[in-house]
């Protein structure tokens, strides 16, 4: 609208008290609401998505991607078994004009933009009943410098949200806030715990048991096998919980696609080889079929921050908690990664001192990737977040 800019006296100090800014104000507020009524939420096509790509490259892909490696990467990535079906682009834009081109041959505006990935998860209720849920997380939000602070991304998510729970029917969603609790709180995101240990990485190896533990590497080979015996024993171990609780299930179409999105960095920034080792698994015997899946470690590869970053943890005790990270240890030297991450850990498994001959660590609590998420089940959000690790991040 032409009143938008237009005849605002930045040049007078006695603007800010004046009948005018009023007047100006009352202006600039109806031309939102008109404005506001012109746009909607869809689904992007094709040429909306790549225009998104093109909005977000110098936020999220510059300068460790040109913008054709960028686009590159975010077409492969939204091209595997865990987006084909399962993601959306979406686009706040002009409700009278959202085609891929408008009547006079230019790009339509794209005043706000996020992406949705729906993964399977489980809710148990505060009667021990258990039921599969269905589920969204909601990334890559971005709002083009030039529409900030106008509105548009509170619009787009409130807009979001109803979608999601009433129209996908899913019973909650979620997402990794980088700009600070308040934001997101405000639209109905709860903010959950957000710890994490971070370990330098150094050439001080542990010394190694001699004991009968067996280490088993987690590989191509072996990763769907290893997936699933976890998720069986999460499935177990959520009945025994007597709180209305949630958990999104790790699956290995969302790890493959982690990795994908790791091997694209390594190929086109690193000089060494892709990453052939995504874990490990320590045994009390020698039979991996038979024994329970109670102590292993799964990680990916930073190559953009140098950092091996711990997506799935399981173990039993503070002395197979040692040999884990001792793995992870090895693993981010071979690639000469400054700093390991572990977010939200039973800190009861972790003895950071010196004392029990740990790496040093340093507990924190993160200020930016913060867990939240929005419960649409019933009314009572009061919900508990198992298993809020990184793989749950997309």
């Amino acid at each position: 609208t032409p009143y938008r800019y237009q005849y605002l006296p930045s040049h007078n100090y006695n603007y800010y008290n004046s009948t005018f800014r009023t007047h100006f104000i009352q202006i600039y507020q109806m031309s939102f609401k008109i404005e506001y009524q012109e746009l909607v939420l869809v689904e992007a096509n094709p040429e909306q998505a790549r225009i998104t790509n093109r909005n977000s490259y110098m936020s999220w892909g510059y300068p460790v991607l040109t913008i054709e490696e960028y686009i590159e990467r975010e077409e492969i990535l939204a091209n595997n078994e865990f987006t084909s079906e399962n993601f959306k682009v979406w686009v706040l834009i002009s409700r009278t004009n959202y085609n891929s081109i408008n009547s006079n041959n230019t790009e339509p505006i794209i005043y706000s933009q996020c992406e949705t990935f729906k993964r399977k998860a489980l809710i148990t209720l505060s009667s021990g009943q258990v039921k599969e849920a269905t589920c969204y997380c909601i990334t890559a939000l971005f709002t083009p410098p030039q529409y900030r602070h106008k509105g548009y991304a509170t619009m787009m998510m409130r807009l979001l949200n109803d979608k999601l729970r009433f129209e996908y029917k899913a019973e909650f969603s979620y997402l990794y806030s980088e700009i600070g609790p308040d934001f997101y709180t405000r639209l109905g995101w709860k903010i959950f715990a957000h710890k994490e240990i971070r370990f330098d990485v150094d050439d001080k190896f542990l010394t190694v048991s001699k004991n009968s533990e067996i280490i088993i590497a987690i590989n191509q080979s072996n990763l769907e096998s290893v997936i699933n015996k976890d998720c069986e024993l999460i499935k177990k171990e959520i009945t025994k919980l007597n709180k209305k609780s949630v958990v999104i299930l790790p699956t290995k179409p969302a790890f493959d696609w982690l990795f994908q999105k790791t091997k694209f960095y390594s190929e086109f920034h690193s000089s060494t080889e892709d990453p052939r080792l995504f874990g490990a698994i320590i045994l009390k015997g020698n039979n991996y079929n038979e024994e329970p899946l109670e102590r292993f470690i799964m990680w990916n590869h930073d190559f953009k921050e140098n950092e091996l970053l711990i997506v799935r943890f399981r173990s039993d005790s503070q002395y197979m908690t040692k040999l884990l990270i001792h793995q992870a240890m090895q693993e981010a030297n071979k690639f000469q990664f400054k700093r390991i991450i572990l977010w939200n850990p039973d800190l009861s498994l972790f003895n950071i001192s010196k004392d029990l001959n740990i790496f040093d660590g340093e507990v924190v609590e993160r200020t930016e990737s913060l867990p939240s998420l929005a419960w649409y089940a019933d009314d009572d959000d009061n919900v508990n977040w198992i298993l809020n690790e990184k793989y749950t991040w997309v």
